[in-house]
């Protein structure tokens, strides 16, 4: 009678599976390319696992549609091969199989290979990047770092596994998680200590001698991680502290102590060797026993990066050239998606939305399995895909029906959410009412009505005006014609409830309408032309602090230059400041100005009628000037 092993919890994820979705993502981007991307691979050595990897960049390659051409060379002349590829404007990407020397020599040939077509993020810029925390080449923000494939493989890994928390913002989303690494070698393991480290982990390293714990310090305050040598310390110091577990030491003599680990642990394995007995799965709750397929779907990720940032035609540089920030930005264009259960009310809310900012909205309507606030990576594909960097979701479930979640995103990531509920009851469609509708590329008037929107303290409801101003403002305009308003949006929120609930928000759509007075001034009326849609504030996501200042900046020259000691108040009247020297006014002339002389002295004889007025300046006398007498009543 056979015994069958007892079920365990353990899910056990093969790598296959984790590439599946990053190959599509390939995929998605070489089909936007005239051309197949070129990877050019030297072998220099007998090396079994570095053969090995050569033929599943091969066989990936052509299973993906890129271009793969393996050079076996002397290693001898490895390093006139290496310039001659860089030269060769045919070749996208280059990549070495190591160990060559076994020695220093092997980081100089790293350094050989020009930047633009490194696929192994192994060169100084990049190298340097990775460490220093800096996430993007350029400053414009358009080339992101190339980081080295097995370590970033290793990433996208936890985070298909949702290890990753995607409502933190980018670079904090590992806050809370300890990880243990059981390498550090130059190439991968101290490579992802960094990685993780800089996402806010607290990284336990290890190798034979030490443990070395990489951290961005408390509340992860600092921009770059810090590296604590840990005297004394093993694996059994930090192994039960991990909730994360990843091992790669080459050679059949290592297993690791899996009874070191803490339940329900997540436990990678990236060696060639399988480091983790098959007890593993009685303590972890997910278990990885290899990354390489997922590796090599990387490597291609950072070829086609390579390509389309490193363009061959006419054609790619118009492409990127479209990508740049302007100094003046384009209308901002509105997405619309919808999840996978959307209401009949909410569509058509949306489809109103849609002919509000006609013509500069893009519509989906297939349905799409979208959580905005749990994983937001699928919005971002999205905006930069479609070059809209304002989406609009449409969602319905039992515990938040009819659902709208506004986004906005800022250099193809996701910038701020707010999430509202449509009242069904209140609730009336563009179809629903009377009369003519407003016209496509309608410049709308936007007003606010409410102190909640006007409050000095940031909160949901000046989220929400921030976010629907950009929505429905339209494109950028140095004039205003009286005659084109010709249709005004009004968002207000009343008062709080009597059972405490927040304030609703009112939106009502108005058709404005000139009509003849007889006079010169016409006639002015409004009629509501729809939607009328009443909100309830749901979740919301902040703009992170940095990332708003980024997006809060303007090229130079965009603003007018001020002009000193001129000013314009608030009614737009000019107002200029003379700035005098020191006056002294005691050598100011007064004595020949008329203004400024003394009144003339009044003398009055006691127990006389008259009164007898003296002229201020005796000369006068001797210039035979009469003295009058008046007499007083």
């Amino acid at each position: 009678m056979t015994t069958q092993d007892p079920p365990t919890s353990c899910k056990v994820v093969l790598a296959g599976s984790i590439a599946k979705s990053l190959q599509l993502e390939v995929r998605e981007g070489l089909s936007k390319l005239d051309r197949k991307p070129m990877l050019v691979g030297f072998l220099a050595n007998k090396d079994p696992a570095a053969r090995l990897y050569a033929d599943w960049t091969n066989g990936t390659c052509e299973e993906n549609g890129f271009q793969f051409s393996l050079r076996e060379v002397d290693r001898e002349e490895l390093e006139e091969q290496i310039l001659a590829a860089n030269k060769d404007e045919t070749v996208d990407g280059v990549i070495v199989y190591y160990p060559i020397f076994n020695s220093r020599q092997d980081q100089y040939l790293q350094q050989l290979i020009d930047a633009g077509k490194d696929v192994e993020g192994l060169c100084h810029q990049y190298v340097f990047n990775m460490y220093q925390n800096i996430r993007f080449v350029d400053e414009q923000k358009l080339r992101k770092s190339i980081l080295p494939c097995t370590p970033l493989a290793i990433v996208k890994i936890l985070e298909y596994l949702k290890v990753y928390n995607t409502i933190l913002p980018y670079g904090n989303r590992l806050f809370g998680h300890s990880i243990t690494i059981v390498n550090r070698s130059e190439v991968v393991g101290r490579p992802l200590a960094a990685l993780l480290a800089n996402d806010g982990a607290c990284v336990y390293s290890v190798d034979a001698t030490s443990v070395q714990q990489f951290t961005r310090g408390e509340g992860i305050r600092k921009t770059r991680h810090d590296v604590i040598e840990k005297i004394g310390w093993n694996l059994e110091d930090c192994v039960p502290l991990s909730d994360v577990v990843i091992s790669g030491v080459p050679g059949q003599a290592f297993e690791f102590p899996t009874h070191l680990l803490k339940e329900g642990a997540v436990c990678i394995n990236f060696s060639t060797e399988k480091n983790f007995g098959p007890e593993v799965k009685n303590r972890a709750s997910i278990y990885v026993p290899a990354i390489g397929k997922v590796t090599i779907i990387v490597l291609l990720r950072n070829l086609l990066r390579n390509a389309t940032t490193n363009p061959k035609n006419a054609q790619s540089k118009r492409e990127l050239a479209k990508r740049e920030p302007l100094a003046h930005e384009n209308t901002k264009v509105v997405l619309s998606l919808r999840g996978t259960t959307c209401s009949a009310l909410v569509q058509d809310i949306i489809s109103d939305i849609n002919a509000l900012k006609r013509p500069f909205t893009i519509r989906f309507t297939k349905k799409n399995d979208i959580h905005p606030f749990e994983d937001s990576s699928s919005l971002e594909f999205f905006s930069q895909k479609n070059d809209a960097s304002l989406l609009l979701f449409g969602s319905h479930s039992k515990k938040r029906p009819h659902c709208l979640t506004w986004i906005r995103c800022f250099s193809g990531q996701v910038l701020d959410m707010l999430e509202v509920y449509v009242i069904k009851d209140t609730a009336r469609t563009l179809a629903q009412f009377n009369g003519e509708k407003c016209k496509v590329g309608q410049k709308p008037l936007l007003s606010f009505s409410g102190a909640q929107f006007e409050s000095p303290v940031a909160n949901q409801y000046t989220l929400a005006k921030s976010i629907f101003t950009d929505f429905f403002r339209g494109g950028e305009s140095a004039t205003v014609d009286v005659e084109g308003l010709q249709l005004m949006i009004n968002f207000a929120a009343g008062e709080d409830a009597l059972d405490g609930s927040p304030p609703k928000i009112h939106m009502r759509c108005w058709r404005i309408v000139t009509k003849r007075s007889g006079q010169k001034v016409p006639r002015v009326e409004v009629e509501e032309m729809g939607p009328r849609i009443d909100f309830t504030i749901g979740r919301t996501r902040e703009a992170e602090a940095s990332v708003w200042k980024e997006s809060m900046k303007k090229a130079k020259g965009v603003e007018a230059k001020s002009k000193k000691n001129i000013e314009t108040d608030l009614v737009g009247d000019k107002i200029g400041r003379i700035h005098l020297g020191k006056q002294d006014l005691s050598e100011l002339q007064t004595r020949k100005m008329k203004g400024l002389k003394r009144e003339r002295e009044v003398e009055v004889d006691e127990g006389a009628d008259d009164i007898s007025i003296a002229s201020e300046d005796h000369a006068d006398i001797g210039k035979g000037v009469e003295l009058k007498r008046q007499r007083v009543a």
